[in-house]
């Protein structure tokens, strides 16, 4: 019997294989496990899979000119005009009309400009190179890697898809403590006097943060992590036991 391992055809038909495996499980970690879809189909086009479709929200703009037009009561037609001026501020300082307060536009007219994309994802290119067999199953294993660490692909579920497809298993799985400096708004609840000014309110503030180890905090932004130890072959800024934030330095 002819040998198959490296029969191109034979390698062909299992790379292909493997993508339409992998993209089922991708598809069912979108629909399941709420991993990013758009994540998962730039993995699945560098693999040389078919993406998952889905609907994406787009708005689009295009210039325009019209008429503005506002229907108004009044007992006059100055009062009437008056009214209709004050419409004409409010929409313009607003520069939109979308409030549905009866505001129309009439004779429009589209200025034959290319329509911009105001917001919605981009399309996907499509991969100049296929990967084969072998680089395909060290890509999948990337891919299910990145998943469970970055994405919130169920680690047990990356093991079995790993399993189901013969491919070699994932390392083991370790959890880390690291410290993030994040700058954002935290909510503190004071106790103050009624009457009390904005000093006292902001030194009863300061003492319950000197007191506080953990607070909830909305992020406006957050850094990069601590640069690594010397010696350290992670670049983490490691917490102790104690809860104490180990010196990277």
């Amino acid at each position: 019997m002819e040998n198959s391992e490296n029969d191109p055809f034979a390698e062909a038909q299992k790379a292909e294989s493997l993508r339409q495996q992998i993209t089922q499980y991708a598809a069912a970690a979108v629909r399941y496990g709420r991993v990013d879809r758009n994540w998962v189909n730039t993995w699945l086009v560098r693999l040389g899979a078919q993406p998952i479709p889905g609907g994406a929200k787009y708005q689009i703009n295009m210039p325009v000119t019209g008429v503005f037009g506002k229907t108004v009561y009044a007992s006059t037609r100055a009062e009437a005009l008056e009214k209709f001026n004050q419409e004409v501020g409010r929409v313009a300082a607003a520069g939109q009309i979308t409030d549905g307060k009866c505001d129309n536009v009439y004779d429009v007219q589209f200025l034959g400009w290319v329509p911009t994309f105001f917001s919605g994802p981009e399309d996907l290119p499509e991969s100049d190179t296929v990967p084969g067999l072998d680089a395909l199953k060290d890509d999948i294993r990337r891919m299910l890697k990145q998943g469970v660490s970055e994405q919130g692909w169920g680690h047990s579920y990356a093991v079995d898809a790993l399993a189901t497809l013969g491919l070699a298993p994932l390392p083991a799985l370790v959890h880390k403590t690291v410290s993030v400096p994040v700058g954002g708004v935290a909510r503190l609840d004071v106790n103050v006097f009624e009457g009390d000014d904005d000093e006292v309110v902001q030194a009863a503030a300061a003492s319950v943060m000197a007191r506080t180890k953990m607070i909830n905090i909305k992020p406006d932004e957050v850094g990069m992590v601590f640069a690594p130890r010397p010696g350290s072959d992670m670049g983490l800024n490691l917490v102790d036991d104690d809860g104490d934030v180990e010196d990277p330095f």
